[in-house]
């Protein structure tokens, strides 16, 4: 209830003092008009066409005054709106009849007292005009206050909303990013254990590179996302952790363009791209093989490649967790706007390809 109690005072202040003061116009816009008369009128002192006006927008600057520090059109819930306007409706003929009883009641009373004679029309045709007059004005103020409410509802729901789906967003991200470290870590882990059967030595220096590369992920992981250049430097260390196991099989070629380092990207994406490059074009071949990155900034767009020969795309292949991984991350950062392809590039080997937007990601 403290919660809810200071949400009410808050769209009271905001959303409908503005809306009184324009309702409260409108009203001393309609008592000028009728007191046209008396305004144009020389021979009628200036007092008594000011006193029909200030005693009417007297009299609804007060009522506004106390209607905005009441809740009541907070106690009831704005949807479905029929029911809203039938509980507000039933001070219609309390209000409209204090109306007349208090604007001409204050007229008379200051006409007597000045020495004037207020004269209008006759009570059994003005308390009608009067009645249906006050109605309409309340039942349009009542429609302005319900709109102006709706509103700002929607508006508020529309920011949690955001933030809901914000929300959201990060948790996919670090179940992704979650999925994706163990998976990483295992691979690599694997290839210190295959080298600990071949040469202690080369193991012992790809010990050294992959607590070097996993401080930098791990700094890396975090932040969500990191330029271009801590991504290159992430595969440099993959690479030459790599390299000393395929040692003499295969040579990486590094092409990245200067004006493309400092885009940001989502940390760690390239890698399982990369690792599939070595697992299945080096593990399982016997020849010397290349692989080849390259980055670069085409207008609005951040291009990735990365290309190995020594192997293709079988008839049935599928994406393994590394691959699958990447596209959800880029699915759940961009949307449509991001993209990541792998294809056979001929016979000379496999192509991956990842297209970024330069525009920040969602979330």
């Amino acid at each position: 209830m403290p919660h809810q109690s200071a949400s009410d005072s808050r769209w009271r202040r905001l959303p409908l003092v503005p809306l009184a003061a324009l309702w409260a116009t409108l009203w001393i816009l309609v008592a000028t008009i009728e007191s046209s008369y008396y305004i144009h009128n020389p021979s009628i002192p200036r007092w008594q066409p000011l006193t029909l006006i200030l005693t009417l927008a007297g009299t609804i600057v007060v009522w506004l005054t106390f209607e905005l520090r009441s809740s009541r059109y907070f106690r009831f819930p704005l949807e479905p709106p029929r029911p809203w306007f039938l509980h507000h409706l039933q001070r219609l003929p309390i209000l409209a009849a204090g109306y007349i009883v208090i604007v001409f009641g204050l007229r008379h009373a200051v006409f007597a007292i000045a020495g004037g004679k207020y004269q209008h029309l006759p009570w059994s045709g003005l308390i009608p005009f009067e009645f249906v007059k006050a109605s309409l004005f309340y039942c349009l103020w009542l429609g302005l206050v319900y709109g102006t409410l709706s509103l700002q509802r929607s508006r508020e729901q529309g920011v949690q909303l955001v933030l809901v789906q914000k929300a959201l967003v990060e948790s996919q991200l670090a179940r992704l990013q979650a999925q994706l470290r163990p998976h990483f870590l295992f691979n690599t882990l694997n290839t210190v254990s295959s080298l600990m059967q071949i040469d202690i030595a080369r193991a012992d220096r790809v010990l050294a590179r992959l607590g070097d590369l996993l401080r930098a992920s791990l700094g890396a992981g975090s932040a969500g996302t990191i330029p271009l250049q801590e991504e290159m430097h992430l595969l440099r260390l993959y690479a030459e952790i790599m390299q000393e196991r395929f040692s003499g099989r295969v040579t990486v070629d590094w092409h990245i363009e200067n004006d493309a380092l400092a885009v940001r990207m989502p940390a760690m994406l390239l890698q399982p791209l990369l690792e599939n490059a070595f697992k299945y074009a080096i593990e399982q071949t016997t020849g010397i093989e290349s692989i080849r990155v390259a980055a670069s900034r085409d207008r609005d767009q951040l291009s990735i490649t990365i290309h190995n020969t020594g192997s293709t795309l079988h008839e049935g292949w599928r994406e393994g967790i590394g691959i699958t991984n990447c596209r959800e991350r880029l699915s759940v950062l961009y949307g449509s706007a991001a993209t990541v392809d792998i294809t056979s590039d001929g016979d000379t080997g496999v192509l991956a390809s990842v297209s970024l937007p330069l525009a920040g990601a969602s979330g």
